[in-house]
Formats: C-alpha cells, structure tokens, sequence
C-alpha cells in the first residue's frame, strides 16, 4: 500500500466535494425563497380583500344580511394589509441599513 491511498480519500471528504451530495440535491424539492413566501402573502392578501369589498357591496345592496360576517371579512382583510405593509417596510428599512454599510 502507498503512502497516499486515493481509495480512502472520499470517505473522509464532505458528501458535496466527494459528487455524494449532488445527486441527493436533484431529488430533493427547492424550497421556496423569501420572494416566493412574500409573494404568496401578497396574493392571498388581494384575494381577502376584493373578497371582502364585495361582501361590504352586497351587504350594502341588501343582498346579504350578515353583518357579522362582513364585519369580520373587512378586519381580517385590514389586519392582512397592514401586516404585509409592516413587512415591506421592514425589508426596506434593511435594504437602507445595508445599503449604509457599504458606503
């Protein structure tokens, strides 16, 4: 046996350097990125809220009798809109404070 003994060599190297942990990323499925999650917030967001105009405008016209629920459709859809502003307001705040940093 030679000093050097390459048939060891990939069992002491991490999984990613040694081609392990390549395929083993290809079968796993990207998780999703803050973009993704923030969009998708967004959307649901939108949704409850025309959801919510149109209850007031069929409360308003007569056509529903249930306040409570319209009542509970538009804060639910309030309190969506101010969170998702409060976390916008975050990212731009960092964003700043990054972009300080550098200069």
């Amino acid at each position: 046996m030679s000093p050097i003994d390459a048939s060891g060599f990939s069992m002491i190297m991490p999984r990613e350097i040694a081609g392990v942990g390549e395929a083993k990323s290809a079968i796993e499925p990207a998780q999703p990125g803050f973009g993704d999650i923030l969009s998708e917030a967004i959307g649901q967001t939108n949704q409850n809220i025309n959801a919510a105009a149109g209850a007031a405008e069929e409360f308003a016209a007569g056509r529903r009798d249930d306040i409570h629920g319209t009542m509970l459709a538009l804060s639910k859809a309030d309190i969506e809109l101010h969170l998702v502003g409060s976390v916008r307001n975050k990212v731009m705040d960092a964003f700043y404070e990054l972009w300080r940093m550098q200069m």
